[in-house]
């Protein structure tokens, strides 16, 4: 019972990476386009995966007969898989004297892009999707401490209380005039779409033999989507609604993507997985995480790339060719951030598993 088994591989889930990771760079790149569809969105898919996966691991380490030393190997195999390739990056964005990398790079460094952001009042360029990394790992300081330690009875309570956390920071944040989307960049303005993820990932934990808990999260899903379209119409229809109700609107969509995540993990089936589960699609999950690191970057280093070859700007290409052309440079840098920074470190991790 000592030892820190490896949660199985679920290939739908780095679909859904993939999945996540091109809506975010969409959000982006064709801001025009979104069609009333949340893009943006993608960022709290990945909330929910992290907070799913994060939690399933934690749970296996409560049988460990020396978690505080489990726990430590938890933070240096997360420290081996992210910490590597975001300093490479930071670093890349400093040398090349990307605009604002010389007044923020320490902030980033330290993981407090979203108190800067925050404090700052502004988005910061092209750092600006650092938040995301800032908010995980912050909450990813205590969160072990609770979830390896705290009594099983208590578990759903504290999960709950994750949850609930991110309206009551929404509504706190909006008292003070920190509005959406600023919300997120509070701490716990973020943790409803964590705390889902875990709530997935205990109700797995808890279930008996044979018992799959697929009812539970179409349930949920079918809530989640009843009420973010409640939310979501008016303002499509031109209305604007209250704070006090759009806070909510985030615990909704947390609870459609816990039906995606869970859809994923028992895996989808027909067309949905066979897309998800494609080869090329799993490949683009599986360096995801290089792909949101350095998408921002990706027009200054097309611009860069046509520049020396002669050609002019990609601002003289139409707006959806231009983002087909840096999603292409954001695949090929995030490959080459995979094989020559990632994957060295990402061996050594597996080892200490």
């Amino acid at each position: 019972m000592g030892t820190e088994a490896r949660p199985a591989y679920a290939p739908h889930l780095d679909g859904l990476r993939a999945v996540s990771v091109a809506a975010v760079a969409w959000s982006h790149w064709l801001p025009g386009w979104q069609f009333g569809l949340p893009f943006g969105a993608g960022v709290h898919l990945f909330f929910v995966l992290s907070g799913f996966l994060i939690t399933r691991i934690l749970l296996g380490l409560r049988a460990a007969p020396d978690r505080p030393a489990a726990v430590g190997r938890f933070y240096l195999r997360r420290a081996l898989r992210l910490f590597p390739a975001f300093y490479v990056v930071l670093a890349a964005a400093w040398a090349a004297d990307v605009p604002l990398a010389a007044t923020t790079w320490s902030w980033h460094a330290a993981y407090l892009s979203n108190a800067y952001i925050a404090w700052q009042g502004v988005w910061q360029g092209h750092f600006s999707h650092f938040w995301s990394l800032a908010v995980e790992e912050q909450f990813y300081l205590l969160w072990p401490w609770a979830v390896v330690w705290l009594p099983p009875r208590r578990l759903p309570w504290l999960l709950a209380a994750t949850v609930l956390l991110g309206p009551v920071t929404r509504l706190a944040a909006d008292a003070r005039g920190l509005g959406e989307p600023f919300w997120a960049l509070v701490p716990g303005g973020s943790a409803d779409s964590l705390g889902v993820g875990a709530f997935i990932a205990w109700l797995a934990w808890v279930r008996r033999p044979g018992d799959s808990g697929s009812g539970v999260w179409p349930r949920a899903g079918a809530i989640g989507l009843a009420v973010w379209l409640a939310l979501a119409i008016p303002e499509w229809l031109g209305d604007t609604l209250p704070s006090g109700l759009t806070v909510w609107r985030q615990v909704a969509q947390a609870l459609v993507f816990a039906w995606i995540v869970w859809r994923g993990v028992e895996g989808w089936p027909g067309s949905v997985g066979r897309v998800l589960g494609h080869p090329a699609v799993v490949a683009v999950g599986r360096i995801s995480y290089g792909i949101y690191l350095v998408h921002p970057f990706a027009p200054i280093v097309l611009d860069a790339a046509l520049g020396a070859a002669g050609l002019p700007s990609s601002m003289a290409f139409g707006l959806p060719l231009r983002a087909l052309a840096a999603w292409g440079v954001s695949v090929g840098l995030a490959t080459l951030l995979w094989h020559v920074v990632e994957a060295p470190w990402h061996r050594l991790k597996a080892r200490l598993a």
